[in-house]
């Protein structure tokens, strides 16, 4: 593991916000916005590329002097899915430095340790949790065989994690995090003009609507750069109390948690070191969200703590692994994928009826084989991270089957299965070519 770094030293050095600036450029030219003004002066996220180096030297000049002063963040609210949420716009010099101080940050944490952290960290993802949690299983599942006792899993989050999190001057966040960026510090801890910026930029004043401006005591700035850092950093005595228990499987990410273990006693000493730990840390559990699961083939119940429900799978971060460790994307992302090949095809259709029908078979097939070419633009979007996270091979193979099935109800115009007759899988495999998605991810 590498080294921490001096993060007082870092912000005081021009290299550190040069990179950041032209990161910051990269991701709004992927998105169309590299002339957006940055400033009412006029200046876009072009300009401050192109300037990078005099910006990057006149902000880690002003930050070593103690003249930097992060600018209050202006308030507005989005609806999402019918629901209202606070977001926050810094300045641009204040994400700048925000923005590398979470990249800064995230590397002390690193070096310090976050037991079970899967979030907002380089190298992890949804896709390693999940894939942990079935390395676990199989490995369970070697011990006891495939129809052996159960793994028992609990599946929970907090309570509107961001909004609730305690952020006052006596938040249990301060110490962890002053910790954190204090690590690779010489003197053993990093100037108060050094922590006054950290905090004020982890809580800014908030400019409301009608230019009131207040400090928040709970819930963090959503929108600012620190955010995902604080959400790690937040409940880490939890993930090392949870950790400690001999034999347990632990994931996080952000608010959402998964532990299992093949001994009951062990998931109830994970609820009572976590309900003794939460009133510290100022988090709630979602306990109408929470789901306890014992896994297993046969879907039965646990018999000694009802509950705990039979299920053959964990579906959690958008994936499923099964009782077996195998993984697939959840049902709802397979659904989603379905559908959208199943609308390409009845685009398509609509141009073929004049065709008999082994040429339409044969115009769909070529259609539906660009939809599921990784390489191609007009691939399906999904496509790549189904190959890429599914190890079963039973829920591509039905993926293959309804496709199929798909194709040759729009050629023949039979319902249900019925085309088959008229077009057989081996003509739609190997006369008109149809891909498999079994065969791609074999390949991948």
């Amino acid at each position: 593991m590498a080294d921490p770094v001096d993060i007082e030293r870092q912000l005081g050095t021009a290299k550190t916000y040069e990179q950041t600036i032209l990161r910051i450029f990269t991701k709004k030219r992927q998105r169309g916005l590299a002339f957006n003004d940055v400033t009412d002066s006029g200046v876009t996220y072009f300009d401050t590329a192109a300037n990078r180096q005099s910006l990057a030297r006149a902000i880690a000049h002003s930050v070593a002097d103690g003249q930097y002063q992060p600018q209050p963040v202006n308030l507005w609210v989005l609806d999402c899915n019918g629901k209202q949420r606070a977001a926050h716009m810094p300045a641009f010099v204040d994400h700048v430095v925000g923005s590398a101080l979470f990249q800064l940050i995230s590397h002390n944490a690193c070096c310090y340790g976050l037991p079970g952290v899967y979030s907002y960290l380089p190298g992890t993802t949804n896709v390693a949790a999940m894939r942990a949690l079935a390395a676990f299983v199989r490995s369970h599942r070697a011990r006891v065989g495939p129809k052996g006792p159960p793994l028992y899993v609990l599946q929970s989050d907090f309570e509107h994690y961001g909004d609730n999190l305690p952020v006052g001057p006596d938040a249990a966040l301060w110490p962890i995090l002053r910790e954190v960026v204090s690590l690779g510090s010489p003197k053993g801890a990093v100037s108060q003009n050094i922590w006054d910026l950290i905090t004020t930029l982890t809580r800014p004043v908030v400019c409301a609507e009608d230019g009131a401006l207040f400090t928040r005591v709970r819930g963090v700035a959503m929108g600012t750069p620190l955010v995902p850092i604080l959400a790690n950093l937040a409940v880490v005595p939890m993930d090392k109390a949870i950790l400690s228990i001999d034999g347990i499987f632990y994931a996080r990410y952000n608010d959402d948690f998964l532990i299992a273990h093949p001994d009951l006693d062990a998931l109830h000493e994970a609820d009572a070191r976590i309900d003794a730990l939460l009133d510290e840390l100022g988090v709630k559990r979602k306990l109408q969200k929470e789901k306890r699961t014992a896994l297993s083939a046969t879907g039965r119940p646990a018999t000694d703590d009802p509950a705990y429900g039979g299920r053959g799978r964990i579906d959690s971060l958008g994936l499923s692994v099964s009782y077996a460790g195998t993984m697939t994307v959840s049902p709802l992302r397979l659904r989603r994928f379905l559908g959208r090949v199943v609308g390409r095809i009845n685009g398509a259709a609509s141009a073929l009826g004049p065709l008999p029908v082994h040429e339409r078979a044969r115009q769909l097939v070529a259609a539906t084989n660009v939809m599921l070419d990784v390489a191609n633009p007009f691939a399906v979007p999904g496509l790549a991270s189904l190959l890429d996270s599914t190890t079963d091979r039973g829920a591509l193979k039905d993926m293959d089957f309804r496709i199929a099935r798909k194709i040759v109800q729009t050629a023949t115009g039979r319902p249900g299965v019925r085309g088959f007759q008229v077009l057989p899988p081996v003509v739609l495999r190997k006369e008109l070519g149809l891909v498999s998605l079994v065969h791609m991810r074999n390949q991948h």
